[in-house]
């Protein structure tokens, strides 16, 4: 998997606003256990922590992010990663969370690798969220989209400062529920980091007994 950790450490003051999930928090129930795949510096965890589920594990590949979450909320659980696979057995968590993730991992191959570790993670019937990019309709970005195909997927571009995202088709991003039964999905108005604004979509969805 390229490594853009670098590009996340000097990026660790920057603020991420993909906001939770009604339908996420509905299902989820009092003494889950939560993994926040990608987790930054831990807003979402905190926010988590805040409304009552505090049984919680957050991840990341950026040293610098954790260490700015260890910071500002001490009593997260937050962990450094160097590789797609967490050290928890099997179905070790009842929810799972991946906000703004598979937008920064560019190939196909790379997100079916965390793809899987989350379903090897993630018990049976529990729950999925995933809040994400799809591909914008504006001309700046489709702009950033046919210059970055010799990058990567179409919808891959240089963020302008030393980074590489990717915004997905619908039908690419459909293909992230395998092995999962849909609860929701919507539509949610963004800023991205740079303070642009943007559409993101948000499925919530729950692990099959059988996968």
């Amino acid at each position: 998997m390229p490594d853009q950790s670098g590009y996340w450490d000097r990026g660790a003051g920057k603020t991420f606003t993909h906001p939770l999930n009604a339908d996420f928090l509905a299902a989820l129930r009092t003494g889950d256990r939560l993994l926040d795949y990608g987790c930054g510096y831990g807003r979402s965890l905190a926010q988590l922590a805040d409304l009552g589920f505090g049984n919680s594990v957050g991840v990341d590949f950026s040293g610098e992010m954790i260490a700015r979450g260890r910071r500002e909320h001490p009593r997260l659980e937050l962990r450094h990663i160097t590789q797609a696979v967490v050290d928890e057995p099997d179905a070790s968590f009842d929810a799972a969370m991946m906000l703004a993730v598979l937008t920064c991992i560019i190939g196909d191959d790379q997100q079916e690798a965390v793809l899987r570790e989350i379903r090897r993670l993630l018990r049976p019937g529990g729950v999925l969220f995933i809040s994400d990019m799809p591909l914008q309709d504006d001309d700046r970005n489709r702009a950033r989209y046919a210059a970055g195909v010799v990058r990567g997927p179409y919808g891959t571009f240089d963020t302008g400062d030393g980074g590489t995202v990717r915004h997905h088709s619908d039908d690419r991003m459909q293909s992230w529920l395998n092995g999962f039964e849909p609860i929701s999905s919507r539509r949610v108005d963004l800023t991205t980091m740079h303070g642009n604004p943007a559409t993101g979509i948000q499925f919530v969805a729950r692990r099959l007994m059988s996968s």
